[in-house]
């Protein structure tokens, strides 16, 4: 039975990339593009729905249902709860990766852990619609003491897990990949981002790349050798100009492993090229501050337009793109004011993956209670910018406000 639940894993897994190609076809297809869509979203759904079996219940179905609904029509008041989250372990980290404000070294909110206590709280307020979680946010998860325990007890209580890391905290001598098995973890993504030492080093200086391979050789084989399917173990790699040539293989490295390879869009990240490392302006003069973005998005942008997001190619080719197009206008379709959460370690909310600043902050869990903060009126506006625009004072230390819908 565990080799039939690989197999229709892997089976829905490729029906789901082939759905997703298809939705993207060239534009002779345009007239067809509603029916693609509508095939991809049901075998997304199908996917979802086997990968998640065990963790679903009548209230988490019905709570998903609500929310998906409320995110079609873009209601700024959201009557059931996100059902994915991200809460952040850690925003400490030990590599300097290239694109991340972490790895650059700009200091954000103070440098912690969140305790177990409070992540045990965190769960027990949000387990009865909370269906997946992600562990993963400004830092490693892995060098959190209590990561483990905190896998474990989320799995425990009907949630499934996730986790991002690079693994240069992770030390196979001393039995880890058996507590990564034994936490019930679902998924693992390690971060490589190069197939090759060259291509590796230049998002991640001074690491090794065979060092990272031969760990996830550890964590795979030890989770054969106990007959667990799980984690599933993926590679991602962020395609930028400095590795877009390794993409085939990068794709060869993973199949010799026995891992997914993921290829994502680069978050470039041009919002902190006019701040110093304390997030203080810099007051460049515009001319000055156009060329550095510029330089910026030439040296990390790739040329294959599938993993580019139009503004950085409209900034790179003379074309005014300005934040405040997007008071009221999203060119994405971006869910996570509706689907989606983050708690940071020190309890501050944010909207998404990409809110890297204090001033960002919808408020905090551990004084005011997540139900208070979800539909507070920083989270109401900034589901209102999806189709009002917001005025200046509703827009302040909004990220959702001037946002095309994918942090620039």
């Amino acid at each position: 039975m565990t080799t039939l639940n690989v197999n229709i894993n892997a089976q829905l897994a490729r029906t789901v990339a082939y759905t997703q190609r298809l939705k993207e076809t060239p534009r002779r297809f345009k007239p067809y593009a509603w029916l693609l869509a509508t095939i991809d979203f049901i075998a997304r759904g199908v996917f979802y729905m086997w990968r998640n079996r065990r963790y679903l219940s009548t209230v988490k179905l019905l709570n998903m249902a609500m929310v998906n609904v409320q995110f079609y029509f873009k209601t700024e008041h959201v009557l059931g709860m996100p059902y994915k989250m991200k809460i952040e372990s850690t925003n400490i980290c030990n590599t300097k990766c290239q694109l991340c404000p972490t790895g650059l070294g700009i200091q954000g909110r103070p440098k912690g852990s969140m305790t177990f206590e409070q992540y045990q709280t965190l769960i027990n307020q949000t387990k009865r619609t909370l269906l997946s979680l992600d562990l993963s946010m400004w830092g490693d998860p892995l060098i959190v003491p209590d990561i483990y325990k905190m896998i474990r007890y989320a799995h425990d209580k009907g949630v499934w897990t996730y986790i991002s890391s690079n693994l240069h905290a992770f030390k196979p001598g001393k039995g880890q990949a058996k507590e990564i098995v034994n936490s019930g973890l679902d998924l693992l993504t390690c971060s490589l981002h190069g197939a090759s030492q060259e291509t590796y080093e230049c998002y991640q200086p001074g690491k090794t790349l065979e060092d990272s391979v031969e760990k996830i050789r550890n964590i795979i084989q030890t989770r054969n050798d106990m007959g667990s399917t799980t984690p599933q173990v993926q590679l991602n790699f962020v395609v930028t100009k400095k590795n877009e040539h390794e993409k085939e293989a990068f794709q060869l490295l993973a199949d010799e492993l026995g891992c997914k390879a993921v290829f994502s869009t680069a978050s470039l990240n041009i919002r902190f090229q006019d701040k110093d490392q304390k997030l203080q302006p810099l007051g460049l003069a515009p001319d000055i501050l156009e060329k550095k973005v510029k330089d910026h998005i030439e040296e990390w942008i790739p040329e294959d337009d599938n993993y580019t997001l139009p503004q950085y190619r409209d900034i790179v080719e003379g074309k005014s793109v300005k934040s405040e197009e997007f008071n009221g206008k999203k060119t994405m379709n971006c869910d996570w004011p509706w689907r989606m959460s983050v708690i940071n370690w020190d309890g501050e909310v944010s909207t998404c993956c990409g809110s890297f600043e204090q001033a960002d902050d919808m408020g905090n869990v551990f004084e005011h209670g997540f139900k208070k903060i979800w539909n507070g009126e920083k989270y109401r506006n900034s589901r209102r910018s999806f189709k009002h625009k917001l005025t200046d004072e509703q827009s302040k230390d909004n990220p959702c406000a001037n946002c095309p819908g994918f942090m620039l």
